[in-house]
């Protein structure tokens, strides 16, 4: 089959008219967006227009013939007038005029009474065959300085992202026009029949064409707009959460760690002066204790925190220094090993970080209290994205219980299988020449 450059040319028209109708009914029903919603309805509609205003090329319909005409002449100015409905609602939407009290949006009010009375009453003459083309000619003429109009002063409005779409209405209209012009001059003169419906509706497809290539623009402008807006303010909420933290951390290491500080030394000094009777001495001591305790718990949130301790390096560091601190005095030689310097920069977050040093943490708690070893050791690896921690010790050991067993015997163990399980990983414990603890979670 041979195809016509005409036919060709409709065909593709209604294909990308039918395809980006399509297009933007999805993103409406993706972003919820009314503009996107009317402006599929418009296209929708003005394709539907094509196939009643051009028959020829899509039914077995012959041009020119009154008579075959008859069944999409009835519905073809009702329908352009619909596509114009949608038109204004999609142009309503996207520049946001909502308030009935605003000039052009009455404007635009006005427009639709006119293009709803207009459809029913153009529907009904045609039903009833009767001959309206003067009525509609001086219509479609009266109603181009209007929309002229309108956007002169939409351009005035300095209406955000309104550029695009005034331009694309714009051409548009004047596609219009020049289809308009070219349908009086062959209903006006008999002659011109070598003016087919092609030609006629040729202005208005093109600058159809252009309009949704303008808005296509418009839509990604406006989506990377949107999305840079969300972005900068994702990253002024960020910025404001680090400001926040970074208060909170001098804050607590300012007043509350000062006074913990005063509260150890004043206890200290009534033991040390030995004034304290033996069970003021037991309290003092204690009160001391805890205060340390709790400024250690309070170091450890801090340096969770702070962001610039967010690398496995750092993480590292802070477990040996915590592990000499903690044995420090005590009976238990403390060995540290690491082998790490493959991945020392990577980023690991601070509640990952928090979380497993507390595992650790507990584990040399057990040791110090409860194994009766002489050494306590810690070794740190990362394999395939996951770091691994052994802790063992040469101590009396003790039979690991089964998961459900914990809950019922120990706060300690129960909680390092928790903190294990936040953070996406697992722990094991074995009993060989004392106990060794396997922790292992992937870096995150």
């Amino acid at each position: 089959m041979n195809l016509r450059f005409d036919e060709i040319f409709t065909f593709f028209f209604q294909s990308i008219g039918m395809f980006m109708s399509l297009f933007f009914f999805i993103q409406y029903f993706i972003n919820g967006k009314k503009d996107h919603l009317f402006y599929a309805l418009y296209l929708a509609t003005l394709t539907l227009y094509c196939f009643v205003a051009m028959p020829e090329y899509f039914f077995d319909v012959v041009a020119g013939d009154p008579v075959s005409e008859r069944p999409y002449d009835i519905y073809k100015r009702p329908v352009q007038y619909l596509s114009s409905i949608f038109y204004t609602y999609f142009v309503l939407h996207y520049l946001g005029l909502h308030d009935p009290k605003d000039k052009l949006r009455r404007i635009f009010n006005a427009l639709l009474i006119l293009y709803v009375v207009a459809a029913i009453v153009f529907f009904i003459l045609n039903l009833l065959w009767i001959n309206y083309d003067p009525v509609y000619f001086v219509l479609s003429l009266l109603l181009m300085p209007v929309q002229v109009y309108v956007l002169a002063a939409m351009f005035r409005s300095k209406i955000p992202y309104s550029s695009f779409i005034i331009w694309g209405s714009m051409i548009t209209i004047t596609g219009s026009l020049g289809s308009l012009v070219m349908t009086i001059y062959v209903k006006t003169n008999v002659a011109a029949t070598d003016i087919t419906n092609y030609h006629i509706f040729l202005p208005a497809q093109l600058a159809t064409l252009v309009d949704m290539f303008l808005y296509s623009i418009a839509l990604q402008k406006k989506l990377a707009d949107t999305e840079k807006s969300m972005i900068n303010m994702a990253f002024q909420r960020q910025q404001a959460i680090l400001l926040e933290r970074e208060r909170i951390i001098g804050d607590l290491h300012d007043d509350v760690g000062g006074g913990l500080s005063s509260i150890r030394m004043m206890s200290d000094l009534m033991v040390g002066q030995g004034n304290l009777g033996k069970q003021e001495t037991v309290f003092a001591r204690k009160i001391s204790n805890t205060a340390r305790e709790i400024a250690q718990r309070m170091h450890t949130i801090i340096w969770s925190l702070n962001q610039e301790n967010d690398r496995v390096d750092n993480f590292v560091e802070y477990v040996r220094q915590f592990g000499l601190g903690f044995f420090e005095g005590s009976p238990v030689k403390f060995v540290f090993q690491a082998n790490v310097d493959h991945v020392r920069d990577l980023q690991i977050s601070g509640a990952w970080r928090k979380n497993f040093f507390l595992i650790i943490k507990e584990a040399l708690h057990n040791i110090l209290k409860h194994s009766g070893a002489t050494d306590a050791k810690v070794i740190i690896d990362v394999f395939n994205g996951n770091m691994r921690v052994l802790i063992s010790d040469n101590g009396k050991g003790f039979t690991p219980l089964a998961s459900d067993q914990l809950h019922s015997f120990s706060n300690g163990l129960r909680n390092m299988h928790k903190r294990a399980e936040e953070i996406d990983g697992s722990i094991q414990f074995r009993k060989v020449n004392g106990t060794t603890i396997e922790v292992v979670a992937p870096m995150k």
